[in-house]
């Protein structure tokens, strides 16, 4: 890094080359470093500060990159950044996710108070319907929302833990809408990174519901939440009842996810997660009551992923689109490239497919596809490939499987083999893992014949293992369970087009000898009450599970919470112990659970105790609470949140001829003339303290009295934030009439109502009289004496036999003047100048 003009400026640059030779296109590369982000210019990119994680996007000749921080370090703002792909043109826009006003500035790059918000998604890319960009963000400072609910329209310059829409419009970059965990403070303080997982953009043509949501966004975090949202609405923040979220629903999973969900269009719909240490998980697609999109939770694979971070996000293929040939790929660090049948059978399992073992794969990554081949890259700088039937010189069993072998022992299996064809010379022998151990000593020496059987032993040496499990952790977590290897035998074959790689199976469960404690889910969110509502009589219940997964017996030592930010590095934390309340034990300021195990209380060796636990608060404000477990196995925590709100209140007005507001629920046009508008509104204002929700909204649809926007203005299911109002306008669209039409009337009604239970069904009266033009003589009411009949032709014999020649300056007026001074029944014009009767 060097410092020019006060400003520290490295050299990261974005590079484009030609694929078929990997030579620089020209005017490539681009130095993205000290260019200032369009929303913030007192912010500008500094390289050596952030790192590119997640793929990059093109949309209409500009390539965005996103951009987080390097482990916390430093001080870094997440950036979007977009570059032409046409030589000469540059950085296009950059858009800082954390911006003035709401965001900390400085310019000490070693102190951590410029923002944050970064955007890693453990490598995904931005999802993109080719108009916008969508992108999560991890932990954040400054936190402008607080606890104010705030709809995703309105602008916000403090983008930590949100799922954002982007517009690249014109290639520049802007904020169009987002979605903030009505949690994310406490998010924040338990570093649960919404952004470790990217935005999975579902096909709209499937994944779509029947009560106008047609296109479904979902995101996944550290804090195993699924959030499906509406990509079209993405549900600002505590927009939802009780001021929660106001998404479309949530899935709770049992452990933290890395990377994002998979897809599946065919056969109904799915999806996919695979939590960190758990069975990947289908979910189906299916629709509630009211045609909105519902997942429901229907299968699992039977093995479960690596017990740390790294698991890749679920890919899934089909043969040429054709339902039954779905397969969903997972990479694994440990376990390889896992395959399964994409719909679950009947008893709930995800079957999985038998392919080579290809050892453990670096992290984060997903299989890459083309040409009926299949590619994924390992630790040791390996591309695989699969795809073509490969033939194999030798026959081994497997996969050798060790069972269960204690934490500080080891275990010995001979493996097996068979030479298929002619074997030169057999090379020797990698292992992936260094707990499995074998020599080359132990394979033949020399030629082998077709037919030639040898064995040789591999051991499984657990007597250097020791178990780090660092909670909330992004790096390696090692826990007890089921862990797995490749190893991988080199030969010289006799005959040609034959592998001279074949790999081998290794897996074993991983047992502590000690106790070891398990605590999930990672986070338990109650969602919200309305303090003095009925349902905050008793609260709201869930459970968490204490799970003893080692081979001794678990002892609770202890437990306590604290509402402070765990990763706070400016003082110690402060933690309060579990007191007695008439409620159970009090765990959190708002929370208590009936059943909390006593202080001594031992779990055996596989087995759990489920925690009832209730949240409750007669006072309004987002809670959360760190609990944290002490044991002989070690000690962990879960995030506990909810939110307290009072009611919502909804006020109705209607705007007046003069431009204010009354509360009569009647919206009296009045005369309006033909062939004009007239528009007023109709109000609904939130004077409460919580999102107030359209719960019915009839709205009128006539010709001439009609809403403007129907469907989209106080629409049923609008949320309203707190101190906001929404508006509607209609319009007397009157049609256009000849003169002297007699007047006509036209009145309907807006049917509305609200989750404000004082609201109640209220039917806005509209109404207005359309008149047309009165020409010539009138009454005193001012209606024409002469009503208007039509145009007519009139040929010989005429039945206006008199004509009148009253000059250019003639019109329907004037000729029915004349026509009633000589007191004529009807009158006519032609050609301008001649009136008739």
């Amino acid at each position: 890094m060097v410092r020019i003009n006060g400003r520290v400026i490295d050299l990261l640059r974005f590079y484009a080359v030609n694929i078929l030779d990997l030579i620089d296109r020209p005017g490539f590369p681009v130095l993205i470093d000290g260019h200032n982000a369009d929303n913030d210019p007192a912010r500008y990119f500094v390289g050596g500060t952030v790192l590119q994680r997640p793929s990059l996007t093109l949309i209409d000749g500009n390539v965005y990159g996103t951009f987080g921080g390097h482990c916390d370090l430093f001080n870094y703002t997440g950036m979007v950044t977009g570059v032409s792909t046409q030589p000469g043109v540059g950085v296009t826009s950059m858009f800082a996710m954390e911006a003035a006003p709401g965001a900390p500035f400085t310019t000490d790059i070693m102190e951590q108070k410029g923002g944050k918000a970064g955007i890693w998604m453990s490598g995904m890319a931005p999802a993109t319907d080719g108009a916008r960009i969508f992108v999560v963000t991890g932990n954040g400072q400054g936190h402008e929302n607080k606890d104010t609910p705030a709809s995703g329209r309105t602008p916000l310059s403090t983008l930590d833990e949100v799922v954002a829409s982007l517009g690249v419009g014109g290639g520049k970059i802007s904020l169009q809408d987002y979605f903030e965990p009505y949690e994310y403070i406490g998010m924040d303080a338990a570093d649960r990174d919404l952004g470790s997982g990217g935005v999975a953009l579902l096909d709209s043509s499937v994944f779509k519901g029947t009560n106008g949501v047609r296109r479904i966004a979902i995101t996944i975090g550290k804090n195993g939440k699924a959030y499906i949202m509406n990509a079209d609405n993405l549900g600002g923040f505590k927009m939802g009842p009780g001021a929660t979220d106001n998404i479309l629903q949530t899935i709770i999973c049992p452990n933290a996810v890395f990377g994002g969900a998979g897809s599946y269009p065919l056969e109904g719909g799915f999806i996919y997660f695979t939590p960190v240490g758990f069975p990947t998980l289908a979910y189906k697609l299916g629709l509630d009551q009211k045609g909105s999109p519902l997942f429901s939770k229907v299968g699992q694979s039977i093995d479960n992923s690596a017990g740390r971070v790294g698991v890749g996000v679920p890919t899934v293929t089909s043969y040429k689109g054709q339902p039954g040939t779905g397969i969903v790929w997972v990479t694994d660090v440990d376990g390889g490239l896992k395959a399964y049948k994409a719909v679950p059978d009947a008893s709930g399992n995800l079957i999985k497919i038998n392919i080579p073992p290809t050892g453990g794969l670096n992290k984060f990554q997903r299989p890459a596809f083309g040409d009926g081949r299949l590619y994924v890259t390992d630790g040791n700088a390996r591309v695989i490939c699969m795809g073509s039937p490969v033939s194999i010189p030798l026959n081994c069993t497997g996969p050798v499987d060790f069972g269960d072998v204690t934490i500080g022992t080891t275990k010995t299996v001979q493996v097996q083999c068979t030479a298929l064809v002619p074997i030169t010379k057999i090379n020797g022998l990698t292992i992936q893992n260094p707990t499995f151990q074998a020599s080359n000593a132990s394979l033949p020496q020399g030629n082998l014949a077709k037919g030639a059987t040898f064995s040789f032993p591999v051991v499984w040496n657990l007597t250097q293992t020791s178990i780090r499990d660092e909670n909330g952790a992004s790096f390696s977590s090692i826990s007890p369970g089921v862990k797995t290897s490749s190893l991988t035998i080199s030969t010289t074959n006799g005959v040609a087009q034959y592998s001279n790689q074949l790999p081998i199976t290794l897996q074993g469960n991983e047992v502590s000898d000690a106790a070891f404690l398990s605590l999930s889910p990672p986070e338990v969110d109650f969602g919200g009450i309305v303090v003095g509502s009925p349902g905050a009589a008793t609260g709201l219940d869930s459970a968490f599970i204490i799970a003893n997964i080692g081979s001794s017996p678990l002892r609770i030592l202890g437990y306590a919470y604290t509402g402070t930010d765990i990763d706070d590095d400016d003082g110690a934390l402060t933690f309060s112990n579990v007191t007695q309340t008439q409620g159970g034990s009090k765990i959190g300021d708002g929370f208590t659970s009936s059943a909390l195990p006593a202080v001594g209380s031992v779990v055996a060796a596989g087995q759990s105790l489920t925690v009832p636990i209730n949240f409750n608060s007669a006072k309004v404000g987002n809670f959360q609470s760190v609990f944290t477990v002490w044991t002989n196995g070690g000690s962990k925590y879960t995030l506990l949140t909810g939110s307290a709100t009072t009611a919502p209140i909804g006020k109705l007005e209607v705007e007046t001829s003069e431009g204010g507001w009354d509360g009569s629920g009647t919206m009296d046009f009045g005369t309006v003339s033909a062939g004009t508008t007239k528009t007023r509104r109709i109000c609904v204002c939130n004077v409460g303290g919580s999102p107030l929700t359209v719960t019915k909204s009839k709205p009128p649809l006539q010709t001439e009295l009609l809403a403007q926007n129907p469907f989209a203005d106080l629409h049923e299911g609008q949320s309203i934030a707190q101190s906001e109002c929404a508006y509607a306008p209609i319009d007397i669209a009157a049609a256009p009439l000849a003169p002297n039409n007699p007047p006509h009337d036209v009145s309907d009604v807006w049917i509305l109502n609200t989750d404000d239970q004082t609201f109640g069904v209220q039917e806005v009266q509209i109404r207005a009289t359309i008149v047309s033009r009165q020409l010539g003589p009138t009454y005193d009411n001012g209606t024409a004496m002469y009503s208007y009949l039509g145009c007519y032709l009139d040929t010989n014999p005429r039945q206006l036999q008199k004509q009148y020649d009253l000059g250019t300056a003639n019109e329907n007026g004037i000729c029915q003047k004349k026509c009633q001074d000589l007191g004529y029944r009807f009158a006519g014009t032609e050609y301008k100048v001649q009136c008739c009767k």
